[in-house]
């Protein structure tokens, strides 16, 4: 099975990005915050995680598509059109955040973040065939665990910005 190169080059572009952001936060002011924190400290730390990330993701996957070409035969060539499910998942991101977008300051940030979060999470296991093969009250409890996560992850975002970092939220 030919795999294809478009995985090691985005986690080459990872890479490249976060030693490039790193390097960046490194030419911010070196001012003093609350807990000895400066302007640098948190895009330092979310670069660094990942480049940390990014690499061993750019190992395995360059090693696979190595191995891969070197093992296929001549008259198989990569895939280079994208699949009908892999476009369709991307257009339903692009219309989610697009209708995001137009809500945030509207519903607010808790309403508005578990909203896209529960329909990008439905929409894409929708479009990948994979709800449909679950029975019904399977379906409901998957419902039921997606409601509660989007929920709760736009209420621990809410808290860190607005309780931790003192950065206001659309209520």
């Amino acid at each position: 099975m030919a795999k294809e190169i478009g995985k090691p080059i985005f986690d080459l572009f990872l890479v490249v990005a976060a030693a490039t952001g790193f390097y960046m936060a490194t030419t911010l002011p070196a001012v003093s915050m609350a807990g000895g924190l400066t302007p640098a400290t948190f895009p330092k730390l979310i670069s660094g995680l990942i480049f940390l990330c990014a690499v061993p993701c750019l190992i395995r996957d360059s090693y696979e598509w190595l191995a891969a070409r070197r093992g296929r035969d001549e008259a198989i060539t990569l895939n280079t059109m994208p699949s009908k499910k892999g476009m369709m998942q991307w257009l339903i991101i692009v219309a989610l955040i697009i209708v995001y977008i137009n809500l945030f300051e509207r519903l607010g940030y808790i309403v508005s973040t578990a909203l896209f979060c529960f329909f990008n999470v439905v929409c894409l296991i929708a479009a990948s065939g994979e709800f449909q093969k679950l029975n019904n009250s399977r379906k409901l409890r998957n419902l039921t665990a997606y409601t509660i996560f989007s929920v709760a992850l736009s209420l621990v975002i809410y808290y860190v910005f607005t309780e931790l970092f003192n950065i206001p939220l659309p209520d």
